[in-house]
């Protein structure tokens, strides 16, 4: 246990540098550039990383669940990635001026041939990241993500202060993948293979291709905004959009991105050691829940001064989206870890179909609901999230054998005490605003109020984080 503690820590210092440094480049770069300019960015990076998903055909979560991993597995895993993506890079260079007629944007043709250049580098990435994760180093990851992230904001910005305008968001994403791959050969793990195989790739990618048509159709949830909007709507439409999803994407994954890398390799370990997995699942997604979940139904409270504050005034159409987007999160989120926890018992089939049947349900929420607004739009993007729940819900219960009556139950304790934050974060809000001090001052004052008013709440409720909690305050008080 102690192990995935530091772990967890690593990650998280990694994955919440990542976000602030990601928080610091994006209010300077919504400053910098417009909606319009951000939406025709949007519209084509979302169609690369869609089928980004597709260029490790699963080959990292193979390395990281396989039982013996020799080397000659390694070097197969290196040769799948590299025929997948290295052929999706020639797809996205030599497609690239059908889809920029097709949205009748001729700067996605740029975009998409800048953008294909991370798909040449991908497989000598992926393959030592994944190894390093099967050995909970993430010390080195966390230097090589960090590394990469100063590249990229710095890249950026610097590119568009020159004149790039959004241009520059393509080319530093590109450009920090050259330095990644440089730290990555600084701090490779001793198994790294870098003579691909192409004998015996067919167990990684019966593996692989489900796992990753679960990543295409998770991603796509995300994407899928910009794509319908991108095509039916306006560029200013998708930027305001992209911002409200982004916002609350950006509070949910810093929350996520901590504790996410680890889970699939803890889950992997609990099964090789004949532990219950689905008792580890419930706990590990209750815990994260008791956080996720009120610092959620605080962002829906203060969405609006968040975005003032974060990325200006000309972003703040995109405040009642994010408000109601943040209860697509909380439906979203109470099942995040389902994926690993059938990766893990080798249901990647099952997992395939889960995120399709959810794909769709988001897609065509988008779809039909656009013509009567993006607030529409948000609308149904919450009521798809509560259907994802349910639906994973089902399929757990169904393939895994879950409990649904023991996993539900301390959900109730979550709600509650989300309940109670937005309740009191509501409070505040309209108290500062009837003192006519103003929306960010109330932001303030709830950050600086809400973690006492959690804490104390976990703590008198009795919640399962109170014993994570009272851990952390022990091994404080012995250091000291």
């Amino acid at each position: 246990m102690a192990s995935i503690r530091l772990a967890v820590l690593y990650s998280s210092a990694s994955r919440y540098s990542m976000r602030l440094l990601g928080l610091f480049s994006a209010m300077i770069i919504a400053r910098l550039l417009t909606p319009e300019e951000i939406g025709t960015f949007a519209i084509a990076s979302a169609i690369v990383m869609i089928m980004s998903e597709f260029r490790l055909l699963g080959a990292g979560a193979y390395l990281v669940r396989e039982q013996e991993l020799t080397d000659a597995k390694i070097r197969s895993a290196l040769g799948l990635t590299v025929l997948i993506s290295w052929g999706l890079g020639g797809l996205i260079w030599l497609t690239s001026p059908w889809v920029a007629e097709f949205y009748e944007l001729p700067p996605i043709e740029i975009i998409f041939r800048i953008l294909s250049m991370s798909f040449f580098l991908a497989p000598f990435i992926s393959v030592p990241s994944a190894l390093l994760i099967r050995s909970f180093e993430f010390k080195k990851l966390f230097m090589i993500r960090l590394i990469t992230t100063l590249a990229n904001v710095g890249f950026t910005i610097g590119l568009i202060v020159i004149g790039y305008r959004f241009f520059a968001l393509a080319w530093g994403y590109t450009l920090s993948i050259f330095v990644e791959l440089l730290a990555v050969i600084y701090f490779r793990p001793r198994a790294t293979q870098w003579r691909p195989s192409f004998l015996n790739i067919r167990e990684i990618a019966g593996f692989g291709i489900y796992t990753s048509l679960a990543n295409f159709f998770r991603r796509g949830v995300i994407t899928a905004p910009d794509i319908i909007i991108g095509k039916i709507g306006t560029t200013a439409q998708v930027g305001l959009f992209s911002r409200g999803l982004g916002f609350i994407e950006f509070v949910s994954q810093t929350l996520l991105m901590g504790v996410s890398p680890v889970v699939l390799p803890f889950l992997a370990d609990v099964k090789r050691s004949g532990g219950d997995v689905n008792a580890a699942y419930t706990k590990a997604s209750v815990l994260l829940g008791g956080i996720l979940w009120p610092v959620l139904t605080v962002a829906s409270v203060v969405s609006l001064p968040a975005i003032l504050l974060f990325f200006g005034d000309q972003w703040l159409s995109a405040a009642p989206y994010a408000t109601i987007l943040a209860y697509w999160a909380i439906f979203r989120t109470m099942h995040w870890f389902s994926n690993d926890l059938l990766i893990s018992k080798g249901f990647e089939k099952i997992l395939a179909i889960k995120e399709g049947v959810t794909f769709i349900a988001h897609f065509t929420a988008v779809g039909l609901a656009f013509p009567y607004g993006l607030t529409a739009v948000a609308s149904g993007f919450m009521a798809a999230g509560l259907l994802d729940c349910l639906i994973t819900t089902w399929f757990l219960s169904k393939y895994l054998g879950l409990n649904v009556r023991k996993f539900l139950k301390p959900w109730f304790l979550n709600a509650g005490i989300a309940l109670i934050c937005g309740i009191v974060s509501y409070a505040i809000y309209r108290t500062m605003l009837d003192l006519s001090w103003g929306p960010v001052v109330g932001l303030v004052v709830i950050a600086l109020v809400l973690p006492f008013v959690w804490l104390a709440l976990i703590m008198c409720l009795k919640h399962p984080l109170n014993i994570e909690v009272n851990n952390v305050i022990n091994r404080f008080r012995r250091r000291i």
